[in-house]
C-alpha cells in the first residue's frame, strides 16, 4: 500500500474544522451535563484556541491521507510536536479514516507515516489519548506497539517510541 501524507488546503481545513468541533461536542456531551449549545461553544473555543493560525499554526501537521496508487483522499491526521520534562514527542490530535476506507490498513499506514515525520523532527516518542470505549482505535494502537502508560476516567494515554 502506497500511502502519503500532505498538509491539508484550506477548504480541506474548514472542512475538517467542521466535523472536528462536531465530533468533540459529542464527546463533552457525553462526558458532561453540558447542553448542546454549551458543548458546541467548548469545542468550538477549544479548537479555534489550539489553531490559532488554521492549517500554518506553529508545531501542528493537519494532514490528508491519501492512497497514491488510487489517487484518493482516504482519511485526515492531526498531530503536534510537543516537549515535555525533556521528551520531545508528537502527539495524536485527530485521526479519520472515512468509513468506506476502514479495515484496508489505511490507519496503519498512516501512523507509520507519522512516526516517520516525528523522526525527522527529532522526536523520540509518538503519543495519543483514547477513549476507552473506543475498542477499535486501542486494538488498532496496540496492534502497531503503542503502550498504555497513563490510565484517566475516561480513556488511556498511549505511547510508542520511535525508533527510525
Amino acid at each position: 500500500m502506497n500511502v502519503k501524507l500532505r498538509k491539508m488546503t484550506v477548504s480541506e481545513f474548514e472542512l475538517f474544522k467542521q466535523y472536528s468541533i462536531e465530533d468533540y461536542a459529542i464527546d463533552i456531551i457525553k462526558n458532561s451535563d453540558k447542553s448542546l449549545k454549551e458543548a458546541q461553544s467548548q469545542a468550538e473555543k477549544e479548537f479555534s484556541d489550539m489553531l490559532k493560525d488554521g492549517v500554518d499554526t506553529k508545531d501542528n501537521d493537519l494532514m490528508i491521507i491519501e492512497d497514491c496508487d488510487a489517487e484518493k483522499n482516504v482519511g485526515v491526521i492531526w498531530y503536534l510536536y510537543e516537549c515535555t520534562d525533556g521528551v520531545k514527542y508528537t502527539f495524536l490530535s485527530d485521526f479519520v479514516v472515512k468509513e468506506e476506507e476502514r479495515r484496508k490498513g489505511y490507519a496503519t499506514a498512516a501512523l507509520y507515516e507519522m512516526e516517520k515525520e516525528a523522526g525527522k523532527h527529532d522526536c523520540t516518542e509518538c503519543r495519543l489519548y483514547v477513549g476507552k470505549d473506543n475498542k477499535k482505535g486501542i486494538n488498532l494502537y496496540t496492534k502497531v506497539g503503542y503502550e498504555i502508560f497513563r490510565n484517566v476516567d475516561g480513556g488511556m494515554y498511549m505511547a510508542k517510541t520511535i525508533h527510525l
